[in-house]
This record gives C-alpha cells, sequence and structure tokens, in this order.
C-alpha cells in the first residue's frame, strides 16, 4: 500500500479508530500497531512480516544478551556478533550481486533466492536494529525488556519502508507511554500530510514520466535538455522522498509517535554541508552517532578529517546500493566539502538563508544557486544503470548542444516544481509548510481544501508510481 492511495486511507483510519479505542491499554495500542504494520508489510510482499520479525527477534536477544554481560570485552563481542547478524541479510540481498553475480552457475541461484527474499526498506530497519543494540552497548539506553513494545517500535509502518531512521533513545520511550495530541499536533499532522501527498501526486508522480524518458533517450536528447532533465530529477526525488517522509511524521504523530523531521528544506542550502545537514537528517545522524564520532569526527588532523569525511561518503553511497555509481556519487559529494575544510569555509548556519525576507539576498542565491547545481549535477550518477551511462550522459551534458533549445516537455514539466519551491521558501522558517497559526481557522481550513482540490485536479495521469526509496 502506497501512502498516496485510497487502500492506505482507508487502512490508516481503521487503525487509528481501533488504535484510540484501546487509549487506556497501552500493550493492547501495541499488539493493534504490530498486528497492522505486519499486514501492511504483507501487502507488498509475503516475505517482508517473516524476514522483518525475524530481525526483531535477534535485535531484542542481543540487546538483553548485552545488557547483562559485566565484562567489557564479552560485551564487546556480543555486540559485533549482534551486528554482523543483523547486517548479514542486508548484505546479502544487497551486494551479494556484486560476487556472486558473475560467478558461472551461482548468478541464477543467486537471483531466485534474491526473487523470493526482497525486503523492501531492508536498510531502515537494519539500521535501527543496529543503532538499538549499539546504543544498549553504550549505556545510552536501558534495553526494552518487553518483546511486544520493541517489536511495535522496529517494525513500525509509518516509516520503516523508507524512513526516518528513529533514534532508539528519542523515539522508544514514546513507545512506553501514553500521548494523546493536541489540537495544534493535530493540525500540523493534516497539514504534513496533504503537503506530503501534494509534492507526491502533483510533483513528483507527474515529471516521473518525463525524467524516465530523458534517462532512457539520453543518447537522442541535446545537452540542455540533459541539464534540465537531471534538474529535474533532482527535484523529483526530493518531491517524492520528502513527500513521504511528512506523510509519515503527520500520520505518526496522530498515533502518538513523534518522528524525526527528515527534510528541512535542502535545497535553499548555501553550501554542501548545509544540504546534507538538511536532507535525509535521520540517516546523517545515523552516521554521525555510529561512524563519524567513533571515528574522530572533528578531533583529527585535517588530512584524516577529509579522508574520513570521503569514507562517510562513499560508504553512504554503497549504502544505496551495490554499484559503481552509487560509491561514485557519495565520493563527488564529499569531495566537495574539501575546498571548504581547506579555506576554513565550511560555515554551520544556524539560520534559514536569508531570514525575514521576501526574496533571498544577492550573496544567498548565488550560494543557493551553486550548492544546488553541484549537488544535482551528481544526481547522473545516482540515475544512471552503470558508469558507462554515467560517462555517456556527462559527455552529452557538457557539449556544444548545452546552449541549445531544451527539449519543451522538460522545461514544461519544471513548472509542476515552481509552487513547491515558492511555497517552501515563502515558509521557510515556519514548523511546517501550511503553518498559518495567526490566520483564522476558517482560512487554515480553506488553505488545507484548496492544496487538495489542487492534488484532485492535477494528479491527472493517476500515475501512484513506487517511492524511489522503497529500493534503498
Amino acid at each position: 500500500m502506497l501512502f498516496n492511495t485510497t487502500d492506505f486511507g482507508i487502512f490508516f483510519c481503521i487503525v487509528l479508530v481501533i488504535y484510540w479505542l484501546a487509549w487506556k491499554w497501552r500493550i493492547v495500542q501495541h499488539i493493534i500497531l504490530l498486528v497492522a504494520s505486519g499486514y501492511f508489510y504483507y501487502r507488498f510482499h509475503y516475505s517482508l512480516p517473516i524476514y522483518l520479525y525475524c530481525m526483531i527477534s535477534v535485535g531484542f536477544a542481543f540487546g538483553l544478551i548485552i545488557d547483562v554481560q559485566a565484562d567489557a570485552t564479552k560485551r564487546k563481542t556480543a555486540l559485533t556478533f549482534g551486528i554482523c547478524i543483523l547486517g548479514l541479510g542486508l548484505t546479502y540481498i544487497k551486494y551479494s550481486g556484486l560476487i556472486l553475480g558473475n560467478i558461472h552457475g551461482l548468478d541464477q541461484w543467486q537471483a531466485s533466492v534474491l526473487h523470493i527474499l526482497t525486503p523492501i526498506g531492508i536498510s531502515y530497519f537494519t539500521f535501527s536494529s543496529i543503532g538499538y543494540i549499539t546504543d544498549v552497548y553504550r549505556r545510552t539506553i536501558e534495553p526494552e525488556k518487553n518483546f511486544i513494545t520493541y517489536a511495535t517500535y522496529i517494525s513500525y509502518f509509518p516509516h520503516i519502508l523508507s524512513g526516518p531512521i528513529p533514534s532508539a533513545a528519542k523515539i522508544l520511550p514514546q513507545f512506553r507511554k501514553n500521548f494523546v495530541p493536541t489540537f495544534e499536533q493535530i493540525e500540523q499532522s493534516l497539514g504534513e500530510i496533504v503537503w506530503g501527498l501534494f509534492k507526491k501526486m502533483v510533483v513528483a508522480d507527474n515529471v516521473v514520466l518525463t525524467v524516465n524518458y530523458v534517462f532512457s533517450h539520453y543518447q537522442d536528447l541535446n545537452g540542455s535538455s540533459l541539464f534540465l532533465g537531471v534538474t529535474l530529477f533532482s527535484l523529483y526525488l526530493y518531491a517524492d522522498f520528502s513527500g513521504y517522509s511528512e506523510i509519515a511524521m503527520g500520520a505518526s504523530r496522530l498515533l502518538g509517535i513523534e518522528l524525526t523531521k527528515n527534510f528541512r528544506m535542502p535545497f535553499f542550502s548555501r553550501n554542501p554541508s548545509e544540504f546534507w545537514r538538511r536532507w535525509h537528517t535521520s540517516l546523517r545522524k545515523w552516521f554521525l552517532d555510529y561512524i563519524y564520532m567513533p571515528m574522530g569526527g572533528k578531533k583529527v588532523s585535517t588530512l584524516k578529517y577529509i579522508m574520513l569525511i570521503l569514507f562517510i561518503f562513499s560508504f553512504s553511497g554503497l549504502w544505496h546500493g551495490a554499484n559503481y555509481t552509487f560509491v561514485c556519487w557519495g565520493f563527488l559529494n564529499g569531495l566537495y566539502f574539501v575546498p571548504y575544510i581547506l579555506t576554513g569555509k565550511l560555515t554551520r548556519y544556524k539560520e534559514p538563508a536569508s531570514p525575514g525576507r521576501i526574496l533571498p539576498t544577492a550573496s544567498d542565491f548565488l550560494k543557493i544557486l551553486l550548492t544546488f547545481n553541484l549537488v544535482t549535477i551528481t544526481r547522473v550518477f545516482f540515475r544512471s544503470p552503470n558508469i558507462y551511462v554515467a560517462g555517456d550522459f556527462f559527455s552529452k551534458i557538457f557539449s556544444k548542444t548545452l546552449f541549445d533549445v531544451p527539449l519543451h516537455v522538460v522545461t514544461t514539466n519544471l513548472l509542476y516544481c515552481m509552487p513547491m519551491l515558492i511555497i517552501e521558501w515563502i515558509q521557510r522558517e515556519k514548523d511546517y509548510v501550511l503553518e498559518a497559526k495567526k490566520l483564522n481557522i476558517i482560512i487554515r481550513i480553506l488553505i488545507f481544501g484548496l492544496v487538495i482540490a489542487s492534488i484532485c485536479y492535477f494528479h491527472k495521469t493517476r500515475n501512484n508510481s513506487e517511492y524511489y526509496y522503497f529500493k534503498f
């Protein structure tokens, strides 16, 4: 069930009503969520609940095993075994193709196994489980003694397929207590859901057809069309992924669970560092807590710091997929940090761009434009099936045809993205995009209604495409 379908809307409303009817009994609410999550995953593939609940059992068991070990060496050994077992399925399903796929006799066997066992969102619940046992090892959190509570936390359906990746220290305690959302929180949830649906159904689902065409027929298109096509892909990816995350946040808050805000309007960033602090923030936090800080962070020498940044970004690329294109994508994004680090200009902005202004300052505008194009051009690697196609794509872009008239359908589809960018720029200092606390409630309802009407009108293709990040 995709978030932007009638099936999910009916499913969620039923779960929400039954869930709050049992508001006095927390454990009953957990059972309701556990059953709902299992059904939700079953609708994608019958193997997903089986695999997920096996991983839940492993994570739960190792959390308890690590906790009872008094000896530091035994605790570390238990943690290592736990990480290896939890990561085994992820490693095989996502990366065995690099090895077995090229060995005669094993390639067909590997393909048949992966056809049977194809857990969507495997990276997300694997990282959640590894983060949990690591936090138990560090004594950051107490291990969860109730299996149902832990299973509910890991399998929680609003976020598990495409994030955000929940922090056990922040999210798990919320499953242990009752929390009833206020009217303001319900309004915010509805605003996030409506805006998330707008981004997915009006922007992403409309422009994805053109994006697919550009990347499928790149050899027949001129450089300007390809450049704008990559730009369109970058905007599509944001609308698709952040739209999912906002729907997940809104739906989760209605269930009394506050998830991490996964996107903070990254396209208004003024340097690559700010961009990656605003894009997929939960994944960034995971890398920060479990790789970056343990490896020294900024406390190491400049050279080691640069190597650490390049390693983390390359690893992030590998996390997205077992393909050299993803590694190149990650490495190139890490490489952007080097000039800023060497010149000491890696500014950590605390406020949004041009606060209090309708239009950005000239300086902020140029920085935003540069950052956007630097990040966007790397998307060629992200979308290309192999390194050779990416090379051809780049050679076509950076040719004399870059200045030719672009394909009309590409420029037309860019218009679908403009309302999203304009509204988010205007609301960049708000808690959520449709926030309008100073306006009368009737006007706020009318705003919601207008966005919903635009969804109904502009979603003409009825192209309920799968969320792009499901594959990761």
